[in-house]
C-alpha cells in the first residue's frame, strides 16, 4: 500500500493539472449527479452478519472472535470442556497414568539446567501438577508442549488461538506484568490474523455475492475504525465500484482523502480498498488519454474473470 506521503504527492500533482483542465476545457462536475459521498444504506447492518454464514471459514473466524474477547479473568474461569476445544487433533493427550506419575515424581533440587531437554521438560510438568493439581490449565500447558514438532511453523488462525491460551495459562501460574504483556501481544496477533483471514473470506464473498459483500465490508470497517463518517464514505464508494454504478469526481476525491487519512505504512487497507483507490485516482487523473497503470489493469482483469485479488499473479510485472 502507498504511504501517505506518496499519496499526497499524487493528489497535489493531480489537483494542479485538474485546475489546468478546469480553465482550459470547462468544469464537467456540474453535469454529474450531485451525490453525498458519505451516504449509504447500511447503518443498521449488524456487525455479526458474517458469522451467520455457514461455511467452515466463517465458522472458524467466529470461533476466533470469541476467544479474542476473553479477558484474563475470563480465561481463569474457563471450564475443562472449553480448554479441550482449543486442542488440536494431533496433540498427544495425557493419560491418567501419566498424570499420576507426574503428581508423584520426586523432583531434584535446582532449576534442571543440568538435565537433558526431555528430563527438564518432564520435571517442569511434574512441578506444575504438584503445585496446582490436575486442573485444565496444567493439562493444556503440558499437552501444548507435547505437540508434534514441525520445524519452521507458520502461525495460522488455529495456532494463534492456542498460543493465546498458553499465555493465559502461564499468567494463571505466574501472574506478572511481563506475562500479562505477552498475553496481550498474543491477543493482538490473533486479532490481526483473524482480520487478514476475514478480508480473504470477504474477497471470495465479493465474487459470489457482491451485495452481501458490501454489507460485509461495512461491518468489517466498523469493527476496524468505529462508526465514523469516513467508513460510510469508503463503503459507499466500494458499493458503487463493485456494482458498476457511476461515481462522480467529487466522490473520487472524497474517497482519496478518507483513504489518505485512515491508512499509512502501519495501518494498511484491504486489497480491494487499494484497488478502489487506483480507480478513484484514474478517474480524476490529470491527463484524460493516460492509460491505466499495469497494476490497475491486473485488478480489472481479475474482476472480469472472477479471480480473487489475492490470487493475482504479479511475477510478470
Amino acid at each position: 500500500m502507498k504511504s501517505r506521503r506518496t499519496l499526497r504527492s499524487l493528489f497535489y500533482f493531480g489537483c494542479l493539472f485538474s485546475l489546468f483542465l478546469c480553465f482550459s476545457c470547462g468544469d464537467t462536475e456540474d453535469e454529474q449527479e450531485a451525490t453525498n459521498p458519505t451516504n449509504n444504506t447500511f447503518l443498521d447492518t449488524p456487525d455479526e452478519l458474517w458469522f451467520q454464514l455457514e461455511d467452515e471459514g466463517w465458522k472458524q473466524l467466529k470461533d476466533a472472535e470469541q476467544w479474542i474477547q476473553l479477558t484474563l479473568e475470563d480465561w481463569a474461569e474457563l471450564k475443562e470442556e472449553d480448554w479441550e476445544k482449543l486442542k488440536g487433533e494431533d496433540w498427544i493427550r495425557l493419560t491418567d497414568a501419566e498424570v499420576e506419575e507426574l503428581m508423584n515424581l520426586e523432583l531434584p533440587p535446582g532449576d534442571f539446567k543440568e538435565r537433558t531437554w526431555e528430563e527438564a521438560r518432564k520435571y517442569r510438568h511434574a512441578r506444575l501438577f504438584q503445585k496446582f493439581g490436575d486442573i485444565p490449565q496444567v493439562r493444556y500447558t503440558v499437552e501444548f508442549e507435547r505437540r508434534p514438532s514441525r520445524g519452521l511453523v507458520i502461525v495460522t488462525l488455529e495456532l494463534a488461538k492456542q498460543l493465546l491460551a498458553d499465555w493465559a495459562a502461564t499468567y494463571f501460574f505466574v501472574p506478572t506484568e511481563n506475562h500479562k504483556h505477552f498475553f496481550e501481544e498474543a491477543r493482538k496477533r490473533l486479532k490481526a490474523i483473524a482480520a487478514r483471514e476475514e478480508v480473504r473470506l470477504l474477497e471470495q464473498l465479493r465474487i459470489e455475492d457482491p451485495e452481501t459483500w458490501v454489507k460485509g465490508m461495512y461491518a468489517f470497517l466498523i469493527r476496524k475504525h468505529g462508526k465514523i463518517p469516513e467508513v460510510n464514505t469508503i463503503v459507499n464508494f466500494l458499493q458503487k465500484l463493485e456494482l458498476n454504478l457511476p461515481r462522480t469526481d467529487k466522490e473520487c476525491y472524497a474517497y482519496f482523502e478518507v483513504y489518505d487519512a485512515l491508512y499509512d505504512d502501519t495501518n494498511t487497507a484491504s486489497v480491494y480498498e487499494f484497488y478502489a483507490l487506483l480507480e478513484a485516482l484514474y478517474q480524476i487523473r490529470p491527463f484524460v488519454k493516460d492509460p491505466p497503470s499495469r497494476r490497475l489493469e491486473k485488478y480489472r482483469e481479475a474482476r472480469a474473470k472472477g479471480i480473487s485479488f489475492y490470487d493475482i499473479e504479479w511475477d510478470d510485472d
